[in-house]
């Protein structure tokens, strides 16, 4: 019963993973070190990134009640929007670009270091002044470089248009051109032993472009609402503490000037409405004033009984009640050129005699007042065409069709009333006309004079309330949180580190990923049994001495690779089982992966065992084996196959008992057509008479296709595949062609396993089956094999007693 697995992964699911780590594991190490370098050299020279906040009360509540109600009289409205619009506002072009003309941000100071380019916010030793305005567009973000070369003089060096351009100039001295206008002035406290230090810094100075720096701060400014108030918190990020909290300060003050631009508006456009009113009264005034004096002198007035007298005041009260119908009716008048100036913002209406009766009008004037702000405030972020802008501009029509046709019902009844005025007028006046014209004219002054004065105290009233209004009003606005400075807020210098680390090992990944796919080589008979369904019958370890002494039985007998060979031995003998002489090929895929350096062994360990073998050398386009056994390579297989000898006369006994072999001949023209002779079955079978095992060398397969010839005259193929060449194209393409010609007498061997697999290979194959000779070669392995449960023994060397292990 085989044994269960009682986990999830055990060490053959593991394996796969180990070899990986293992054999890229160098990869991971550099290029994680090469990443960590670049990461740490860029934070270095990466400038720090500050931030700044503060905060903003939009609804303050800082007025009186009786301010509040004086303000609704005179027209006052509130231009505070809901939070969305006011965010708009403060991020606006136009709301940036009049705090960047408040601060001095148009020029960048840096100091250049060797390593590193700090931004500074003045230079200590010498103070630059460079009007932008006066600056080329193209010398924008151009840096300006200065080197001090003594108190008088200072040397300008910069790039423009691909060419250097270097000039001398005198301290305090101002410099022009087309181009720019500069002015450097050297600091009073400079003196010489402070000048050594400053001949050694490098000053950097950069203009920046006014465009570019308002879109620089309103990208980096973000604003958040506090939940559930209307507190907005503004932060900033600079590479200046300072200056990022400048900029907010100064953004504050002028948010906190705009919300109070239209209140002063509203406010100052009513007064002008009141003063030219009352100017025009006052000249009325004096003009009655000086005709009742003139009348009076020249001409004797009687008195006026009581019904003359009544119907004078009347006749009064109905004037004055004329005049304020017809000041209404002017206001009335100017609330419609108003409405239909929609596209102009700026225009704002005379709200100061719409009271009473004209509530409805005041809240629908204030209401299309809204809709304007809005829609300037929108046309900052949105164009004219934009849904949004268009959708109000169809609710602004509808507020003024309303108001127009309200405006036009109310003329109408104003105009009602003004005639009903007229005929009172009309009909107090026809009481007076019994008197003399000179009393009827007086009167008639009198009459005029006294509504002047009335609506002279009526229009007093009116501007007092409007200078009172102006003087309570204060900014709904304001700064509950002065800027303040919160440190370091980038770069996050930490996370680039791991960053860079893990694109350092995702890289290590791919490169290990790219080797595993095109470059890997099969390193162990476990990973070689996992990619064929041929019969792996062992591995030969690392033999170092390949080229000096390829017999390995002979100069090291008791090394690990001998001891592989003795394990192949006993392998073939249970993969061939049949009686009489056994044929083996050895071939390979690949040149120089080993098939000699095996055959030699294969068959000097069979010899060994005391058995009868042959080697034959059937490369006869690269022979070697006459090489390996130190013979000539007179005649051989090429010369029995072209009937020139008998083999008889090839067959060269070596200094191996038991060891025979045929070397391949001369090197003839047609090799491949001399393997396809009849005379090769022959040859075997004539050996088959006096040899127990046939061991024949042939050349590479992907080379010259011999070896699939012979094959098939063999008991047992044995490709040989090289741990340096081997891959799972070449053994997929193996298969494929043992498959295509209908090859399955064949097996495969793993040779030149390195070192560290060779332990894990054979000491997992030693302690699984629990070998009872250990031999102890010194390369600190338990080879031993009890030879006794496999069938022979080695006849031809001596049996060794047990040692202790180490």
């Amino acid at each position: 019963m085989s044994k269960q697995k009682t986990s999830f992964l055990d060490a053959d699911d593991l394996r796969p993973i180990i070899k990986f780590i293992g054999k890229n594991w160098y990869l991971m190490v550099s290029f994680c070190l090469v990443a960590f370098v670049i990461a740490y050299t860029l934070n270095y020279r990466k400038p720090n990134i500050y931030g700044a906040r503060t905060e903003i009360l939009l609804k303050s509540n800082e007025s009186y009640d009786y301010q509040t109600k004086i303000l609704n009289n005179v027209g006052y409205y509130s231009i505070i929007q809901d939070l969305t619009n006011q965010k708009r506002i403060l991020v606006s072009h136009d709301m940036i670009g009049k705090v960047i003309d408040k601060l001095d941000f148009n020029i960048s100071y840096y100091l250049i270091g060797r390593l590193r380019v700090n931004q500074v916010d003045r230079f200590e030793a010498i103070d630059i002044e460079c009007d932008w305005r006066r600056m080329e567009p193209s010398l924008y973000r151009v840096p300006f470089n200065i080197k001090v070369i003594d108190l008088k003089k200072y040397e300008l060096s910069f790039e423009h248009r691909g060419k250097k351009q270097t000039y001398v100039y005198d301290f305090d001295s101002l410099y022009s051109n087309l181009n720019f206008a500069l002015r450097v002035n050297i600091s009073k406290k400079l003196d010489e032993t402070w000048l050594r230090t400053v001949q050694d810094q490098n000053f950097q100075f950069r203009v920046e472009s006014p465009t570019l720096l308002i879109n620089k701060y309103k990208g980096r400014l973000v604003i958040e609402n506090t939940d559930y108030s209307s507190i907005l918190t503004l932060s900033v990020q600079d590479e200046l503490p300072s200056r990022a909290t400048r900029f907010l300060d100064t953004l504050g003050a002028e948010y906190i000037n705009y919300t109070v631009e239209s209140q002063f508006a509203i406010n100052k456009n009513t007064e002008k409405f009141i003063d030219a009113q009352i100017d025009e009264v006052t000249k009325i005034i004096d003009s009655l004033e000086y005709k009742i004096n003139n009348f009076k002198q020249s001409n004797d007035i009687l008195d006026l009984d009581k019904e003359q007298a009544e119907a004078f005041n009347q006749l009064t009260l109905a004037d004055q009640a004329e005049t304020t119908l017809k000041l209404r009716l002017e206001a009335l008048n100017s609330l419609e050129k108003y409405v239909y100036e929609e596209r102009n913002t700026k225009a704002i209406p005379t709200l100061a005699y719409l009271s009473g009766e004209d509530d409805l009008l005041r809240k629908m004037i204030l209401d299309l007042i809204d809709l304007k702000i809005k829609r300037s405030e929108l046309l900052l972020d949105y164009k004219e065409t934009d849904s949004r802008i268009m959708k109000l501009d169809t609710t602004i029509q509808t507020t003024v069709n309303n108001v127009y046709r309200y405006i036009n019902d109310t003329r109408v009844y104003v105009s009602k009333n003004i005639q009903k005025a007229k005929e009172s007028v009309a009909e107090y006046e026809a009481v007076l006309r019994d008197l003399p014209i000179t009393e009827r004219e007086l009167f008639s002054y009198q009459r005029k004079l006294t509504v002047n004065e009335s609506l002279y105290n009526f229009l007093l009233e009116k501007k007092a309330n409007t200078v009172i209004a102006r003087a309570g009003l204060i900014p709904q606005t304001s700064v509950i949180e002065k800027a303040r400075s919160v440190g370091v807020v980038g770069p996050d210098k930490k996370s680039a580190i791991y960053l860079s680390l893990a694109v350092g090992l995702l890289l290590a990944l791919i490169t290990g990923f790219i080797r595993l796919i095109f470059f890997e080589r099969i390193e162990n008979t476990t990973e070689l049994k996992s990619l064929t369904k041929l019969p792996v019958i062992g591995g030969i370890p690392n033999y170092q001495e390949i080229d000096i002494e390829p017999l390995a039985l002979v100069n090291n007998p008791r090394g690990n690779v001998s001891e592989a060979f003795r394990s192949i031995r006993t392998n073939l003998q249970y993969i061939l089982t049949s009686e009489g002489t056994k044929t083996i090929m050895v071939s390979s895929l690949h040149p120089s992966e080993g098939k000699t350096f095996v055959s030699v062994n294969l068959a000097s360990v069979l010899a060994k065992a005391s058995k009868k073998v042959v080697l034959l050398d059937f490369d006869m386009h690269k022979p070697k084996v006459h090489k390996i056994f130190g013979v000539e390579n007179v005649s051989g297989i090429s010369s029995y196959l072209s009937g020139r000898t008998d083999y008889v006369d090839s067959l060269i006994p070596t200094q191996i008992e038991n060891l025979d072999i045929i070397t391949a001949g001369p090197v003839p023209p047609n090799a491949s057509e001399l393997v396809l002779n009849e005379r090769v079955q022959t040859l075997l079978e004539s050996l088959k008479n006096t040899y127990e095992y046939i061991i024949v060398d042939t050349p590479p397969l992907s080379l010259i296709s011999d070896s699939l010839v012979l094959v098939n005259k063999t008991d047992l193929g044995i490709f040989v595949m090289n741990t340096e060449k081997a891959t799972k194209q070449g053994v997929n393409f193996l298969d494929e062609m043992l498959v295509q010609n209908g090859i399955s007498n064949c097996s495969l061997l793993l040779n030149n396993i390195k070192q560290k697999r060779w332990k894990y290979y054979y000491g997992k194959y030693a302690y699984k089956y629990g070998y009872g000779y250990g031999y102890g070669y010194g390369y600190g392995y338990g080879y031993g094999y009890n030879y006794g449960g496999y069938g022979d023994f080695d006849k031809g060397e001596k049996k060794k007693g047990k040692r202790k292990p180490r």
